[in-house]
């Protein structure tokens, strides 16, 4: 019995210990604050659930609390996890409190690996009270006089609708057309095999997107072993994030990350800013107004190409797979843009014949095609919108638009707030009774004139002062991709006897639209309806306003 009784004591004694360590590491608990959900493995529980699943850790607990926000406990802090449009519209409207600064920060730490002067006056005015400087981000936010805000004023300005906009989307679909012309080429010679449908995607998006932002003739990822270098750092994100021996424990990330930035030095010292847009010339010239290094900049383009590829890249490859695993929608994309592109029907005569297709033309005619990809995105996205409480706050979730009852949470200073998107995107009571569905239509004007939408529940490029600056960039390459592919291309997948299956996902700590576990290798034919076609150009430009 004595035997029996000693590992019974010895558990009672680990019980104790953990639960008084549990009680001095994690931080009292304010009624006022959302309701606190416990982890089920004391201290460490929420930061495993976190690792082993991603963001999609915030959706799991939100089906079991069912709240519109809750408290996750961790080790000397707090985690505010917001489920309801209504607070999810207050949180961005206390966007200097409820603040995506501090997160700006350490990325420039952790991840750029920025020099201490340049996390600095990155720091500088996390709560924007600065006077502000002229000019103002395309949403219409101003920027405070300090490095951080008016860069973002730069971003937004440079990809707000207009010509600078349509400049970058006129380089990016010559190169991506002719990387996926190239591309096509090799997926011939790989006969049944195929290529891998994402990975494919990604290395012509990777080039597309860089050659419009950086310039075609001195893009730095012209050499492959810059774009691999990239995406070993994406990979390793987590780890190198830890800045804790990234050699050793991050090693294919860490020698990507300094091969990165010697590839990025050589770009700005060889004159690549001359042949750049003008989103990145903007950004030279703000870094330069306050002091930032060549160097620090170069780590910075690093930022820019994470913002640039990492979501991009896989939301084209899934929104392929919706449309081609969907043969009433394939027809129906199909027949539309068939009818933009060839009015006439398509050519019959015996000599070839060269297109020229205006994707800005054939969007205006085809509203589904908008519709579609925004509800690709809509189901796939899982972003977290990450913030961080800067002061003491009051969030009512009556006054959003969204919410019910006006309840009141106080949220407290030094927590991380997180707004993740997939339990708000699938809410019934925002989206119907089909918010679990994939409806291609959901988003057509006609559709949403039906069914008023709070515009914070649609988080896909966050909201706040935080609006991802490129999202009208992303939405057009997307679009363009798709009827590139849908007018030129059939798609059928090697295994299964061509059915199409929707891969699992891998899920990532920061990614907002993952990537699949195992990529799906698809044959890539030309449509034999359009052999007469011999010569495609793709072009994008906007047609003049209506009077």
């Amino acid at each position: 019995m004595a035997l029996v009784l000693v590992p019974i004591a010895g558990a009672a004694v680990v019980a104790l210990v953990v639960f008084l360590l549990d009680r001095l590491l994690n931080l009292p608990h304010d009624p006022q604050e959302p309701p606190l959900v416990r982890p089920k493995i004391p201290l460490i529980g929420h930061v495993i659930g976190l690792l082993r699943h991603g963001t999609r850790y915030y959706s799991m607990i939100a089906e079991e609390c069912k709240q519109p926000i809750f408290t996750l406990g961790v080790p000397r802090g707090k985690m505010y996890i917001v489920t309801s449009p209504g607070l999810i519209a207050a949180c961005d409207r206390r966007s200097k409190v409820v603040s995506f600064a501090p997160y700006v920060v350490e990325f420039g730490k952790r991840i750029l690996a920025g020099s201490e002067h340049s996390v600095r006056l990155l720091s500088e005015d996390l709560l924007e009270e600065k006077e502000e400087a002229k000019g103002s981000g395309g949403d219409g936010s101003s920027s405070s006089s300090s490095l951080r805000p008016e860069t973002m004023a730069a971003m937004h300005r440079s990809q707000a609708p207009g010509e600078h906009l349509d400049a970058l989307m006129r380089v990016a679909l010559r190169s991506a057309a002719t990387h996926i012309d190239s591309i096509i080429g090799d997926a011939a010679a790989q006969g049944a095999a195929g290529v891998p449908l994402f990975g494919w995607v990604r290395q012509f998006m990777t080039r597309a997107g860089t050659d419009a932002v950086y310039g075609e003739e001195k893009n730095p990822f012209r050499d492959p072993e810059v774009a691999e270098s990239f995406w070993a750092v994406d990979r390793d994100f987590a780890l190198l994030g830890l800045m804790v021996l990234p050699d050793l424990l991050a090693p294919r990330g860490s020698r990507g990350r300094k091969r990165f930035f010697r590839a990025f030095r050589e770009y700005y010292a060889s004159g690549g800013l001359e042949t750049a847009s003008y989103l990145i010339k903007a950004r030279y010239e703000v870094n330069k107004k306050y002091g930032v290094s060549d160097e620090d900049i170069a780590r910075f383009d690093l930022g820019v190409c994470t913002a640039l590829l990492v979501n991009t890249a896989p939301a084209v490859g899934w929104t392929l797979c919706h449309a081609y695993s969907d043969r009433a929608l394939l027809a129906e994309l199909r027949r539309g843009i068939d009818a933009a592109v060839f009015p006439g029907g398509a050519p019959q005569t015996a000599a070839a014949v060269d297109v020229t297709v205006n994707i800005c033309e054939v969007a205006e005619a085809l509203p589904l095609l908008e519709s579609f990809v925004r509800e690709v995105l809509r189901v796939q996205s899982n972003s977290a919108s990450a913030r961080f409480v800067l002061r003491d706050t009051v969030l009512d979730e009556g006054g959003g638009g969204g919410g019910a009852g006006g309840r009141r949470y106080l949220v407290k200073a030094g927590s991380f707030l997180g707004m993740p998107s997939a339990p708000v995107h699938s809410d019934e009571a925002v989206w119907g009774p089909t918010a679990r569905s994939f409806d291609p239509t959901r988003f057509l004007p006609e559709r949403q004139k039906e069914r008023k939408v709070p515009a914070s529940a649609w988080r896909t490029f966050g909201g706040g002062n935080a609006l991802c600056p490129g999202r009208h960039l992303a939405l057009r390459e997307i679009m363009s991709v798709l009827v590139i592919m849908v007018l030129r291309f059939d798609l059928e997948p090697c295994e299964d006897g061509g059915r199409w299956e929707m891969p699992a996902k891998r899920h990532h700590i920061s990614t907002s639209i993952l990537t699949p576990v195992d990529d799906i290798r698809v044959r890539v034919r030309p449509r034999k309806e359009l052999a007469r076609v011999t010569s495609w150009n793709f072009v994008w430009e906007p047609t003049a306003p209506k009077e």
